[in-house]
């Protein structure tokens, strides 16, 4: 994750009592990372850079996996912080940072196939928005977690929902809940990883 990203999130999970020691394991991540980073810069032989290439792959990706996975529904999950606030301005610092995107800019059984293994296909990053990665978590959680997520987020905010299955339900309950107050767009139709971009389209009341 950019460092933007990890100075408007690390600090807010580090406050709370169980992000203290996951954020001080992502920090050492961090210095993994930037440490493989130089050794790769380094090196002029062709084999070596390509497990040194390979080691740093493999290490992002588990790394990226713990921020969706944890750092992010640890901060949803808080009262007292707006994930939402802390990503004010992202938008715009990312689209800097990638001219070449194109410039400027619930709870309990439901039905709806959650309780399958969770997805084992790739979720590529479809969207600068903050994403919430659910397959993991239990199935009776999810719902509640999303709909936690969306009372937090204002007007013209929005949120990536990565989920193992289409979750029409879900979709429903939320229609019914904002009464329009929250878009949908389907970003991934499965088969494996579903990805919704849910967005305010007004203020909470």
């Amino acid at each position: 994750m950019p460092s933007n990203v990890q100075s408007a999130l690390y600090p807010a999970a580090a406050a709370l009592a169980e992000g203290k020691l996951l954020v001080d394991g992502m920090l050492g991540e961090h210095k993994a990372i930037v440490g493989l980073v130089s050794e790769l810069a380094g090196l002029t032989r062709a084999v070596p850079a390509a497990a040194a290439a390979r080691a740093l792959a493999a290490l992002f990706a588990v790394h990226l996996d713990k921020e969706n996975r944890l750092v992010v529904p640890l901060l949803v999950g808080a009262a007292d912080v707006s994930l939402a606030g802390l990503l004010a301005g992202m938008h715009d610092l990312l689209v800097e940072a990638t001219p070449a995107a194109g410039g400027g800019c619930g709870g309990g059984s439901c039905g709806c196939g959650g309780d399958a293994p969770a997805g084992v296909g790739e979720a590529p990053v479809l969207s600068i928005d903050p994403r919430l990665d659910v397959r993991d978590l239990p199935h009776g959680q999810r719902h509640a977690t999303v709909l936690a997520a969306l009372d937090r987020l204002g007007a013209g905010d929005a949120l990536i929902l990565v989920a193992p299955h289409a979750p029409r339900p879900l979709v429903a309950e939320i229609d019914q809940r904002y009464g329009g107050a929250v878009a949908t767009e389907w970003l991934q139709d499965g088969p494996q990883v579903w990805q919704i971009r849910l967005s305010r389209t007004l203020a909470p009341r």
